[in-house]
C-alpha cells in the first residue's frame, strides 16, 4: 500500500480507508478481501453451471423434436 499518510480511516468501518487524493474507499482487511474473491469465484462457477444446464436443456428439446418428427413419419408410413 502507498504511504499511510495518504489515507484517512473511515469512521465506524474497521478496515476501510479513504484515499485523500482520489476519494476512493479502500478495503485494507485482507481476510475480507480474500472472502470476497472466493465468493466471486463461487458465483462465477454457479453462473457457468447454469449456462451449461440451459444449453443442455436446449439440446434435449431439439433432440426430442427430432425424435417426435421421426416417430410421426414412421407412424404415417414414411
Amino acid at each position: 500500500m502507498k504511504n499511510d499518510m495518504q489515507y484517512i480511516n473511515v469512521e465506524g468501518s474497521g478496515g476501510l480507508v479513504r484515499d485523500k487524493e482520489t476519494g476512493a474507499i479502500l478495503n485494507t482487511n485482507k481476510s475480507e478481501i480474500e472472502r470476497a474473491r472466493e465468493r466471486k469465484i463461487i458465483s462465477k462457477k454457479k453462473e457457468e453451471e447454469l449456462d451449461n444446464m440451459k444449453s443442455d436443456i436446449k439440446n434435449l428439446k431439439e433432440d426430442i423434436g427430432e425424435m417426435k418428427s421421426l416417430l410421426t413419419k414412421i407412424a404415417n408410413g414414411w
